[in-house]
Formats: C-alpha cells, sequence, structure tokens
C-alpha cells in the first residue's frame, strides 16, 4: 500500500516513543505531541494536544458537540454528521481528506461519542477506515496570561487501516491536530 497518512480527528502522539517526546509542537498556544507506541501486540499512534480558549466551558462545549457543522471550520474534516443520539451517547459519521504530498485518502468513520456534559467527550471508532481509534477531550476552566478560559485537552490512540511511517506520519499528524484544535479555538472564541 501506498504511504498515506491519517489526519483527524481525528486525530488527535510521538515517533518512536523517546526521540519525539523532546519534538513537542506549539503555535499559538497549542502543544501537540504525536508518538508511535505498541502495547499488547497492538501498533498505534498516541495524541496528546493541549491549548486555552478565553471562552467558558459551555460555550467550548457548544462548539465540540455541534457535530452537524464541525465539517464547517476542522481543517480536512469534509463531512460531519449526528447519526443517533440516545441520553449521553451520539452516534457520528465523519469523512475527512488524509494524505501528503500528492497523494490522499478519504476517510471514512463512524463513531460514537459518550458526552459528560461540559466535562469530557469519549469517542471510539463503531466503523471505518481505521483499525483502532480511541479519542478523549477534556476541558477545564483556567486562566491564561491574566485571561480566563477553558484549559482543553485532547489525547487519542489512533492506527489507520494502511501503511503510515511512524516518524513522517507522526510529524504529519502532529501538525494536523495542531491546526485541528487551533481551529476548534478559533471557532470556540468567536462570539456566538
Amino acid at each position: 500500500m501506498k504511504p498515506l497518512l491519517p489526519i483527524l480527528l481525528l486525530i488527535l502522539s510521538q515517533p518512536p516513543v523517546v526521540a519525539q517526546a523532546q519534538n513537542g509542537a506549539e503555535s499559538a498556544g497549542v502543544a501537540a505531541t504525536v508518538q508511535r507506541t505498541q502495547q499488547d501486540q497492538l501498533s498505534f499512534f498516541e495524541i496528546h494536544a493541549s491549548g486555552f480558549a478565553r471562552s467558558s466551558q459551555q460555550r467550548a462545549w457548544q462548539v465540540l458537540t455541534d457535530y452537524d457543522r464541525l465539517h464547517e471550520f476542522v481543517p480536512n474534516l469534509l463531512s460531519s454528521r449526528l447519526l443517533e443520539r440516545s441520553g449521553p451517547e451520539a452516534t457520528i459519521e465523519e469523512v475527512g481528506r488524509i494524505g501528503f504530498f500528492i497523494l490522499s485518502r478519504q476517510i471514512h468513520m463512524v463513531v460514537r461519542v459518550t458526552e459528560h456534559p461540559f466535562s469530557t467527550l469519549d469517542a471510539v471508532l463503531v466503523a471505518g477506515d481505521m483499525k483502532h481509534y480511541a479519542t478523549h477531550w477534556e476541558l477545564a476552566p483556567a486562566t491564561q496570561d491574566g485571561a480566563s478560559g477553558t484549559r482543553i485537552n485532547y489525547s487519542g490512540m489512533v492506527e489507520p487501516d494502511f501503511f503510515v511511517p511512524s516518524l513522517l506520519g507522526a510529524a504529519l499528524m502532529r501538525s494536523d491536530v495542531r491546526r485541528m484544535l487551533e481551529a476548534i479555538i478559533t471557532e470556540i472564541d468567536k462570539t456566538p
């Protein structure tokens, strides 16, 4: 298979475990790391990212759970729609574009999101173009540079169902995760 790289949500750590830990990326207050990890004979990319929004947890929650609009501001997310809701669980269908250089690929996923209002969102793969996909969003009140707002932490373990080179894949994923979180924070900080 041709080496293609997943963007998402996405997403959503560092290549060779030690080397990448020192290679965290930071841009506009968003820090992101991606690491290639093995656990129980499974190999996956482990993702950690965080940023600060100058808005309330409720506003951040509103943006993150507006599933039908996510594709309007998240880079490389072509569509996103709520399929079903049952209590604190939502089933979401997402289509995104991944790739590098002249190669690109469309990724389709159905994920189940468990919501814990205003504090956490956990998403797991139901079906789609990934071997493994589990992400966690955490929102907490915070202060940064004298401004009150919300600290947003994103973590995940993802493995596409196609070959992704460790070093190059982790670097591109780190960039994509950082861009995703920056776009989400920009949307959160817009006046509703």
